[in-house]
């Protein structure tokens, strides 16, 4: 095999691969990056028939990507080359132009300008074979829509746990919407928005949390479409000429619908910039391990006007107050600080005023856009509300801009 690629094209094609390639794997045709040129048809012929074409591909037999990268093929051949080897070549070349050739003995040879490095290869034959790209529901959405749904659940998917609904989010396509879940058994975050198109195919699947965390490095704050194909065992995502896959989790998901509270003891309108640099101040304290010491809690107290916090660690202590639009009962309440944190940042910044819905000291609480949800339709609880009319029952729309979000964090019980 012999070819040659500019630079700049080959470390774009390299970079995501390298992120998804295992580094240290028993099996050492999975331990690389699969280099074809032109393409095999062993892979598939997904790209083009094109013969300036080098398709490289990454597996880790869970996830895989692979995508394609112009050069001048000289000589044929496939071949296995180390991740982190050829990764740290390629970036440390000169600009312009870089020659890889590999002989039968898997002697690879990488120069550019004056430089020239001299590594192993194994052949490609080895490699794992990889899914069909291939399936029945086939979607065209902005990469936007998917960033913003990535960005305001994952943190709530849970790591490693025993519970495998827990290490993946649900995505559910249902009636022209969209809507992800994603919950650790602490806290639950959820977001939906709408899909443009007819009779589009329903779905609902569990993706591996891992995944989408290295999904969302690639996608862009644009309109730009993306393809997403749902197949028999597999979700891929196309982003231009790159094809992003993983095996999706053989799991039923929790019912999340049922989590939600349907009525409520207090109602809190807050700034989000307000709350959000009032916990970040407070977690200086909660996140504060001298001494030995675990993570503290913060404590709200919600009356008169305010949402006061506070929290004592061994380093210190920390007060602060919020104003806020307070209906219903008084309440004090403890949680994780790192959790709510969490959500408020997960919050879309242009959402300047969110809805905080609470009912008792060891109730989830509910925090939503200012206008409200459809998640549920949520009552005030008569004995604290009495007789006062509120209007819960209206239709919300979804605003095309901004995904529709809703957080339920837990507290966590407080020493009297």
């Amino acid at each position: 095999m012999k070819a040659t690629f500019d630079k700049q094209k080959l470390l774009a094609a390299l970079i995501p691969a390298a992120g998804i390639s295992q580094t240290k794997n028993t099996l050492t045709a999975v331990d690389g990056l699969l280099f074809e040129c032109p393409p095999d048809p062993k892979y598939g012929d997904y790209d083009t028939d094109r013969d300036d074409l080098c398709r490289i591909s990454a597996f880790d037999l869970e996830k895989g990507l692979r995508s394609s990268v112009e050069c001048k093929v000289y000589e044929k051949g496939m071949f296995v080359i180390n991740t982190v080897k050829v990764l740290q070549i390629v970036r440390a070349l000169p600009d312009g132009e870089v020659t890889i050739e590999i002989d039968d003995k898997g002697h690879a040879k990488i120069s550019g300008g004056f430089s020239q490095f001299e590594i192993s290869a194994n052949p490609g034959d080895n490699f794992p074979t990889m899914p069909m790209f291939i399936g029945e529901r086939i979607y065209q959405i902005p990469q936007f829509k998917i960033r913003d749904l990535i960005a305001e659940t994952v943190f709530s998917v849970a790591q490693n746990d025993q519970r495998a609904a827990f290490n993946g989010a649900l995505l559910k396509i249902k009636g022209g919407e969209m809507t992800m879940v994603a919950s650790d058994g602490s806290r639950l975050s959820a977001s939906k928005c709408k899909l443009d198109g007819e009779d589009l195919p329903e779905a609902e699947i569990v993706i591996p949390g891992k995944y989408l965390n290295e999904l969302t490095k690639m996608l862009r704050d644009t309109e730009d479409e993306l393809t997403m194909i749902i197949g028999r065992k597999h979700i891929i995502f196309k982003i231009d000429n790159i094809y992003f896959f993983t095996r999706m989790l053989d799991t039923e998901y929790i019912n999340y619908e049922k989590l939600i509270p349907v009525t409520y003891m207090t109602e809190v309108f807050v700034s989000r910039d307000e709350i959000l640099g009032a916990l970040e101040r407070a977690s200086i304290v909660t996140e504060d391990k001298l001494g030995g010491s675990g993570r503290s809690h913060v404590k709200l107290e919600v009356a008169d006007g305010y949402i006061t916090m506070s929290s004592v660690s061994s380093g210190g202590s920390v007060y602060e107050r919020v104003p806020a639009a307070i209906d219903g009962a008084d309440v004090t309440i403890g949680f994780n600080c790192k959790y709510l944190l969490e959500a408020f940042r997960a919050c879309p910044s242009e959402c300047d005023r969110l809805r905080i819905r609470l009912n008792s000291p060891l109730m989830m609480i509910t925090i939503e856009p200012s206008g409200g949800t459809n998640y549920v339709d949520a009552s005030p609880n008569e004995d604290v509300f009495g007789a006062r009319a509120l209007d819960v029952k209206r239709d919300v729309e979804i605003d095309e801009k901004m995904n529709m979000f809703m957080y339920l964090i837990a507290p966590v019980r407080m020493n009297k």
